[in-house]
């Protein structure tokens, strides 16, 4: 019978006290951060009561997703390394942690914002309406040739996901974009490959923000057909409402969320800044 003691707590009762699981204080056996005095004749484990105050450590750290090894490192360190100092580490890393869950939740907001803009555009038939927020793009240039489909760009897309390795650079969505001159010659090669970026993007040189104002937008499914027929009734509604266009003209390509069921997967969401001739 174990001995009454400093380790006398079974493993069941540790882990009821600290409502806890056996699974996890073995893992923490494993790990070599809570280790309890095993009997060798029976090979019950046993904790302590002070071992109580350590259980508790580990889980709060752990909550506050301080990895194991990190915990290893304090707990094993000795004196040299100082509770303060391992609290200052463990605050300065879930800093860093919440700076990139903020790059993450304002990448999604940003995807949601244009979902949202390709359901309102989605007519069938292009459409002018005002959009109050301003969106930052970052381009490569397009200098292969010819360059009509995604497939003849290859090599500029390459280029630019490169680019896009870099936080504030979304590499999804992605698009491309025709000339506004060449558009109108219905020449429709493409210009530049595109990117959402944020605005305090460290590459700032290479962002290019369209302000908010009028848009000329368009929504077109892989079975509406040939892309060219949208591109005449984006010129046709241009003439109708004496718009001319005040940049380029963007074409995004995107999986089909309005008809999600729908065969045909895909579909390009085409916009573009307006203004009164």
């Amino acid at each position: 019978m174990q001995a009454k003691g400093e380790y006398c707590i079974t493993a069941g009762e540790f882990a009821k006290m600290c409502q806890t699981t056996r699974d996890t204080l073995r893992y923490y056996e494993r790990q070599g951060i809570l280790v309890p005095k095993k009997n060798p004749v029976n090979g019950y484990r046993y904790y302590s009561y002070a071992q109580i105050s350590s259980y508790y450590f580990i889980r709060t750290f752990r909550g506050l997703d301080c990895s194991v090894g990190d915990i290893k490192e304090y707990l094993l360190g000795g004196e040299e390394i100082r509770f303060d100092e391992f609290v200052e580490q463990q605050y300065d890393k879930l800093l860093l942690m919440r700076q990139e869950l903020d790059r993450k939740i304002r990448t999604i907001a940003g995807t949601r914002q244009i979902l949202d803009q390709i359901r309102i555009a989605d007519q069938g038939h292009p459409v002018i309406r005002e959009i109050g927020d301003s969106w930052y793009f970052i381009f490569t240039e397009v200098i292969s040739k010819p360059a009509t489909s995604s497939g003849e760009i290859e090599k500029d897309i390459r280029r630019h996901l490169k680019r896009c390795d870099n936080p504030g650079i979304q590499a999804f969505p992605m698009g491309a974009s025709i000339d506004k001159e060449q558009f109108l010659r219905e020449n429709y090669t493409y210009k530049n490959v595109f990117s959402f970026t944020e605005e305090g993007c460290r590459n700032k040189e290479d962002i290019v923000e369209m302000e908010p104002g009028e848009y000329l937008a368009a929504v077109c499914r892989e079975s509406d057909g040939d892309i060219r027929d949208t591109y005449r009734e984006i010129k046709d509604l241009m003439k109708k409402e004496s718009k001319q266009f005040d940049s380029d003209i963007y074409s995004l390509s995107i999986v089909n969320v309005i008809d999600p069921n729908e065969e045909h997967k895909y579909l390009k969401y085409i916009f573009a800044k307006v203004k009164q001739i």
